[in-house]
């Protein structure tokens, strides 16, 4: 699953604190007890086994001192601190995206719990004299070598490559057409001798196909080299120009927008636009010139969709969350949805022939990393157009490729948990909001019709089983599907999902099966 930066920072917090609390209270293992199940099976389900293992030996050792098999020692006190100091240190790891977390062993560790737990005798100080003399310190050193590495910049180097390569470059390609015809042929004869059972035939092809393909292969790649230092050349740059900007895709064609007039990328979901004057407007959060958000200064601008515009087919399918553009010209500022933003690229522009001059929309032509030529948009007449659009176009526009999507509200007290199912559910393309407990879900609730709610059962306030009872007293929730995905079942659930030992397919499939059920 591909966890976002507020998914990990939410985790990181959480993970944190519960550290925090074993270290300070090492015996309030009663009260603690209780937080170690959302944070070990958060740990499991974004893929971090070592801490997830680490979390389970804790646990085991709670859960034996609750039950009166083990006492509480010294050593046991050092053991805890030791093994939570292991789980800062693969936190860090995770917080640093490092892949050096994968060779991260804690078998040593998970050794000495079994241990504590069989009530065995041990001297946890070994652990520490194996840590600091071992894997950690190892890994240490590695991460600091590649902070080293990171801080050396690079020099701004030119490769220079003659000319002469064209007449290289066009031979590599006549080479390349020919042997794909030679391809084709042996597929055909491959295909015969499939049909008449000949294995002998059969194996005299393939060896063919084997060799040929990778000759291709061979010629593929130098042909890349050679064009990669073609377009580095001095002689072929010096005409163009350097360009920033977004390549990003509408009605599945590929544009590029300078990034001159862009103010800023945002997300946003269609549930909080605001319609003035039959104009749909996103609430944008100005900046001051720090880059930090200005207390309370918040603009309406006016949306539109790209895609209106411009010529090709329609996305077959919306996504629930938009990319907005926000640009920013003469003073006027307005948000351009786009259906991707693909990457930021500084890109070689080429300015437009003058017989394309009537093309007002385009300002030239750049070239992506396949070497295709991409338009690129000049934003000044794109806004002169937006303008220009009547409320009925957009709504006729909005109106065709209008599709309905899933409302879904997650009601669950643990904020890396809903980070974790909001992700899934983006993914599937459902529209998500998200309530920290039964009250708040119930004033979001009376606020806004959803087509599904998420709930976890143990929560502050109000728990699952009140919160649905008072669902089904709303009128316009009676018939709304409920799943709960708790470590319970809940009596007035439509469906329920094991939330110590779910994947993403169980929770999407169980999803649209109550909604299909509707």
């Amino acid at each position: 699953m591909k966890i976002t930066d507020e998914t990990l920072r939410c985790y990181l917090e959480e993970t944190h604190l519960l550290l925090y609390q074993i270290k300070n209270n090492p015996k309030g293992y009663r009260e603690t007890l209780r937080y170690f199940s959302m944070i070990k099976d958060n740990s499991r389900i974004l893929g971090f086994t070592a801490v997830y293992n680490l979390f389970k030996g804790i646990e085991d050792i709670y859960k034996s001192l609750c039950d009166g098999k083990i006492v509480y020692t010294e050593n046991l006190e050092l053991l805890l601190k030791i093994v939570c100091e292991e789980i800062e240190e693969c936190c860090n790891l995770i917080e640093e995206k490092s892949p050096l977390f994968n060779q991260v062993d804690v078998r040593p560790y998970l050794l000495y719990c079994d241990k504590a737990v069989a009530g065995e005798i041990f001297d946890p100080t070994h652990i520490t004299r194996n840590s600091e003399n071992g894997d950690i310190q190892e890994i240490r050193q590695k991460i600091s070598s590649i902070n080293k590495k990171r801080e050396q910049k690079p020099k701004d180097e030119i490769i220079k490559v003659s000319s002469d390569k064209l007449s290289e470059i066009v031979n590599l390609q006549e080479e390349m057409i020919a042997r794909s015809y030679i391809l084709d042929n042996q597929i055909e004869l491959l295909k015969n001798a499939i049909s008449d059972k000949d294995i002998s035939a059969i194996n005299e092809v393939y060896k063919l196909l084997v060799s040929d393909t990778q000759n291709l292969q061979n010629s593929l790649l130098l042909a890349h080299e050679n064009l990669m230092g073609l377009m580095q050349d001095e002689a072929i740059l010096k005409n163009h120009q350097n360009c920033y900007g977004f390549f990003i895709t509408a009605n599945e064609k590929k544009y590029l927008i300078p990034s001159d007039l862009v103010r800023d990328v945002i997300c946003e979901t269609p549930l909080n636009y605001v319609t003035v004057q039959n104009q749909k407007n996103v609430r944008y959060v100005l900046e001051n010139e720090s880059g930090e958000k200005e207390d309370e200064v918040v603009e309406n601008v006016p949306i539109y969709y790209l895609s209106s515009l411009l010529p090709g087919q329609a996305a077959k399918k919306r996504n629930v969350m938009d990319t907005i553009l926000i640009v920013d010209y003469q003073s006027q500022k307005i948000g351009i949805i786009v259906d991707n933003v693909i990457k930021f690229a500084s890109v070689i522009k080429k300015n437009m022939p003058s017989s394309f001059e009537k093309f007002a929309s385009v300002e030239g032509i750049a070239f992506d990393e396949k070497y295709d030529m991409i338009p690129i948009l000049h934003i000044p007449d794109i806004m002169k157009r937006f303008r220009s659009l009547r409320g009925y176009d957009v709504k006729k526009y909005e109106a065709i490729t209008k599709k309905h999507v899933s409302k879904i509200l997650i009601v669950d007290d643990s904020e890396t948990t809903r980070q974790i199912e909001r992700t899934i559910l983006l993914a599937n393309n459902f529209l998500v909001e998200e309530a920290v407990d039964g009250i708040n879900a119930i004033e979001k609730m009376k606020e806004k019709q959803f087509d599904l709610i998420l709930c976890d059962d143990e929560m502050p306030r109000m728990n699952g089983d009140i919160l649905l009872d008072n669902i089904r007293r709303m009128e316009n929730y009676k018939n709304v599907p409920v799943v709960a995905m708790a470590d319970r079942p809940l009596a007035k659930a439509d469906a329920f999902v094991s939330k110590s030992g779910f994947s993403r397919d169980t929770l999407i499939q169980t999803l649209k099966r109550s909604l299909d059920n509707e």
